[in-house]
Formats: structure tokens, sequence, C-alpha cells
């Protein structure tokens, strides 16, 4: 399995991606194209898997100290659209991680997930043309969660789960189960991936309590800002990342509930 988005990966590379690791990133976009034919069948009531139905409105977002103070800063260097994208990427993952059946910490899940896109931001974008915005993001939360003096071995998870989110195959039985968590979550919110995972009611549930309002433009625009070219975000748009984006199926969830994009 590829070191890609570890802790370690990151702090020696900065994000910067060798030959050999670019090409092995694509090989993870088999798995995930074979992962989603998988969960198609499941949804059509072949395998034992099933998508989940979950009551959203029972979901609580966790509300710790740590947990308020990141969504503090999160507000205050956001936009609107990429904070509440950060919120849903929380629950997103939670469902998943439910319907996966993994065992996990909920409040380290939610700092992780609000402030996993702390690289796409001012000050930081302007990293991204010489570094990768995943790793400048954990880079920012670790500083963040330092200051705060909070617990260091889940600061060490934080960072990890932030810069490994930009890789197409996380896995909990490879990294741990909040990394996992965050990678399906986003990837959710963003390009519909892992989206026959839940029933529709449930998916209506989240865009109801938590509405994509001016998300599509809003992180179309932040990703198609210049990012260096052997990073995860240029490999991305290079497989068509605006147009999956465009083709999310929330996208028409979101209209249905609530009339806009």
């Amino acid at each position: 399995m590829s070191k890609v988005g570890t802790l370690a990966w990151a702090t020696k590379t900065n994000g910067i991606l060798s030959r050999g690791e670019y090409l092995g990133l694509h090989k993870q976009l088999i798995t995930l194209q074979l992962k989603e034919l998988r969960a198609w069948f499941s949804s059509k009531g072949f395998g034992r898997s099933r998508p989940l139905d979950f009551d959203v409105d029972a979901l609580v977002i966790p509300d710790s100290n740590i947990a308020r103070h990141a969504d503090e800063l999160v507000r205050d260097l956001s936009s609107e659209p990429l904070h509440s994208h950060c919120v849903r990427t929380y629950v997103w993952g939670y469902l998943l991680g439910k319907q996966a059946g993994l065992n996990f910490d909920p409040e380290l899940l939610y700092v992780a997930s609000i402030l996993h896109d702390l690289g796409l931001v001012e000050p930081h974008i302007q990293r991204s043309s010489c570094a990768c915005f995943a790793v400048t993001g954990a880079q920012k939360a670790e500083e963040f969660l330092l200051a705060a003096d909070w617990d260091r071995g889940k600061i060490s998870k934080v960072f990890e789960a932030i810069s490994l989110h930009l890789n197409l195959d996380v896995r909990a039985e490879i990294h741990f189960a909040e990394a996992q968590m965050l990678a399906n979550g986003a990837h959710l919110d963003v390009v519909g991936s892992h989206y026959r995972r839940l029933s529709k009611q449930t998916i209506d549930g989240v865009i109801r309590r938590f509405p994509r309002d001016g998300f599509l433009a809003d992180i179309k625009g932040q990703i198609d800002n210049p990012h260096h070219p052997w990073t995860r975000a240029t490999m991305l748009n290079g497989i068509g990342f605006s147009r999956l984006a465009s083709g999310n199926p929330l996208n028409k969830h979101q209209v249905e509930c609530h009339g806009n994009l």
C-alpha cells in the first residue's frame, strides 16, 4: 500500500509526488471504481451490504471545547459554502462509518473534518503552487491543536487524516477508522463517491439539515487555483474533477430539497 498521505510521507515531501507515486494513485482510481460497482450491486439487492437508513435529526454534532474552537477558526477563515462542506464531511463520514461498521471517536473525526480544508483558505492557499494543499492544511491544523494543548496522539491522527484525504482509497485497516471516514465523507460531498451506500431518505435528511448552498461553484473555484504540477490536486484535475463535481448526484438532492445549487 502506498505511503502517500501519511504523516511521515508528508513531513518528508511536503506533499510533492514522485513519478511512481503519481502513477500509483491512478491505480487507486481503479480500486475506487470497483468499490462503486460493488455498492451499485448492493443497492440493487445483491450481496450482503445494504444502504444505511439513518435518522439524521438524531445525529449529534460534537460540542466539546476543542470542537467549538475548531469550528470558530474555520468560520472565521472560510467562505460559508466551504465551512458547511467541512461540517457535511463529518456527517457523511459518520454515516459511512456506521454503514461500514467502524468503531471511531466522534470528536476526533469532527475536529479532523472541520479543519481538513485549511489549506484552501487565505493565506494558506498561496502555498499551493509549491506544496500540496492537504499537507499545508494538516500542518496548520497541527499548529492550531498544539496551541490548544490537545492530546498529542489525537493531533497526529488529525494530521494524517487530513493529509490522506486526497487519496482515492483510504482504508481503516491500513490507517485508522477516522482517516477512512474523513476521506469518504469529503469524496461523497465533492464528487458523489460512496453515494449508493446511504438510502435516499438518509441523503435527503442530510441535505435538508445541512444545505449545499453555493458549494459547487465554491469548490470548483478553489480547486481551479494553480497547484504544483506534482500534487494530488493536479492529478484530480487531470482526471476530470470539475466534471465529476458537476455530475455529483447530491446536486439533484440539493435542487429537490432547496430549489438551488
